[in-house]
């Protein structure tokens, strides 16, 4: 728990934010918003119309479903890259670029697991993120804010969002039980801290932190923004 404060304290919050933050996502992985008031078990009609335009030899039904948000694995996530931007600890142009690097690595090696979700490993995410977080900032002590922002949307955008409008991934998520015939519940974001996309926050500004020390010799003034 105090490696999480840490580090959100890393990306200029102070410990009282930094622990909001934290139990915040924890309890927040508990709570999904539906999206939708009814389980769908087909495509929308103007997504079928756009595969109409590019014929592909996928399924247009699956298991029924309901789609939700999670609280802690992506509303909160949301709201801390935000904030960071806000405050400049992040330029625009370098988080999107953070976040398409991330985003396109992580759409390309999620995988979908019948009756369960997306799954990605859970190294793969951390890494990118520091790398990002390393390469396009200027200056180390703003390595972290972009580690996080980078990380955590890219996951969200990469794995989450971009494989759910992919043809095929919905019919792919359905199990492959018979005897399974509860809707499942789609939560983009998944299980907050545990899914990897909070995770992934805490893990990236670590490491990118860690490195960071390891170039300068000293981790002093690590956590102060400038």
């Amino acid at each position: 728990m105090r490696l999480s404060e840490t580090a959100f304290e890393m990306v200029g919050f102070d410990h009282w934010h930094a622990s909001l933050a934290v139990f915040g996502s924890i309890l927040g992985s508990l709570v999904d918003i539906p999206l939708s008031t009814a389980a769908f078990s087909t495509y929308p009609a103007w997504y079928m119309s756009l595969l109409n335009l590019y014929p592909q030899d996928v399924s247009m039904t699956f298991h029924p479903l309901y789609l939700a948000v999670n609280l802690g694995g992506c509303i909160i996530p949301l709201v801390v890259s935000g904030h960071l931007l806000l405050r400049g600890q992040a330029t625009l142009g370098k988080a999107l670029l953070g976040v398409s690097a991330v985003a396109l690595v992580t759409y390309y090696m999620a995988a979908a697991v019948p009756g369960e979700g997306i799954v990605l490993p859970f190294w793969l995410s951390p890494l990118l993120a520091a790398v990002c977080g390393l390469a396009l900032a200027k200056g180390y002590r703003n390595s972290p804010p972009l580690a996080y922002i980078s990380g955590t949307i890219g996951t969200l955008v990469g794995a989450d969002l971009l494989s759910l409008i992919t043809p095929g991934i919905l019919p792919a998520l359905s199990p492959t039980t018979l005897h399974q015939t509860k809707p499942l519940v789609l939560s983009i974001g998944g299980a907050g801290v545990f899914d990897g996309i909070f995770l992934t926050g805490i893990m990236a500004v670590l490491l990118a932190a860690g490195i960071v020390c390891l170039i300068r010799g000293t981790c002093d003034g690590i956590d102060k923004q400038s």
